[in-house]
């Protein structure tokens, strides 16, 4: 699938096979997942704006498969390994990757974005970024852990202790992962909030609470879950939709911790004051996940049926009804999949 152009919709191209450098693989693709942020550089709207698209684009970088070539320098790496891929190609050489934030490489490439994405029968990638997957982990599976790492790395940096009120703005697949995640590492509750009701649906059927701020009052019912505390431990903001800032920090109790992952389109207004200093509120940014920590972290809570990524997938297409796949994201939808 080819994005050529900075303006809505994409195109099925026959292509050539993909040609290896010496320190990329070749993989055959077997499932891939349709992210968010496919969604808006499908569209071109104004959150597309906010990454380097290097256009014209295979899109896609979510996806898992079988390696049917090396490259001659490759290490660890076997023609027939199982393999999921991660999306943020460090360079290896800049200070941030010299202190162990390759995750926030300072030259780097993403997958889908400005390197070559796997909405095709085949991708390479560069060996450095290729994750053998566990026995037993599906392709489909295999294919959720880079979103389902989003997710992870969020619940890593909220540091959840036992017993804390979790609150995930956004039931996307990201958000409903991490309402699996929460429980896992030791939250008593956890609050889904959106305005999907059916994704709602699906957030209740994994065990949380959930409220729809078209009809709640959130901020209240939060108060009112928590008891004594006066409000959540921890809110993981999924959503990216600016209106969540007019009552996020509500929903937190004093020296309540706040992560965001989801990108917002627009600027936002805060009261820095009366909403962060005021509050003690400590907030962390999430930009993808920690090489290779987050992954082994999820990989054994995946391993050890703690979490249950299948459960986020609603629907399956060929890659060649990829016009109703995206049409699909916007409506009663949870992880949509491109399979062979």
């Amino acid at each position: 699938m080819i994005k050529a152009r900075p303006e809505p919709g994409a195109t099925l191209a026959e292509m050539e096979l993909p040609k290896i450098q010496n320190d990329e693989v070749l993989i055959e693709v077997k499932s891939a997942a349709v992210c968010g942020t496919d969604v808006h550089f499908f569209q071109w709207d104004s959150t597309a704006a906010n990454f380097p698209v290097y256009l014209p684009l295979i899109l896609g970088h979510e996806y898992s498969g079988d390696v049917i070539e090396v490259g001659q320098d490759v290490e660890g790496i076997s023609v027939g390994d199982r393999v999921s891929v991660e999306t943020h190609v460090p360079c290896g050489k800049c200070y941030s990757c010299g202190i162990g934030n390759g995750h926030n490489c300072q030259d780097m490439k993403l997958v889908g974005i400005n390197y070559p994405g796997a909405f095709a029968r085949y991708a390479k990638a560069p060996s450095h970024v290729v994750y053998r997957l566990p026995a037993g982990v599906t392709y489909e599976e295999g294919s959720l852990f880079e979103p389902a790492g989003v997710a992870m790395r969020g619940i890593d940096e909220a540091h959840i202790s036992p017993g804390d009120t979790v609150v995930i703005l956004g039931c996307g697949p990201i958000g409903l992962v991490a309402a699996q995640m929460a429980p896992a590492v030791g939250a008593t509750q956890v609050v889904a909030i959106d305005v999907n009701d059916f994704r709602l649906k699906m957030a209740h059927a994994m065990g949380a609470q959930t409220l729809n701020p078209l009809r709640d009052n959130v901020a209240e019912q939060v108060r009112r879950i928590s008891g004594r505390r006066g409000g959540a431990d921890v809110v993981l903001e999924i959503s990216g939709a600016p209106e969540v800032y007019d009552y996020l920090f509500d929903l937190l109790r004093p020296e309540g911790r706040v992560v965001t992952i989801g990108h917002v389109s627009r600027p936002i207004s805060l009261n820095v004051s009366r909403q962060i200093n005021l509050k003690g509120v400590s907030l962390k940014g999430v930009f993808g996940r920690r090489i290779w920590e987050t992954w082994e972290h999820l990989s054994s809570l995946v391993a050890a049926k703690r979490i249950d990524l299948s459960a986020v997938i609603t629907h399956r297409f060929p890659l060649e009804a990829y016009e109703e796949a995206f049409a699909q994201a916007h409506g009663r939808a949870g992880k949509i999949l491109f399979v062979p």
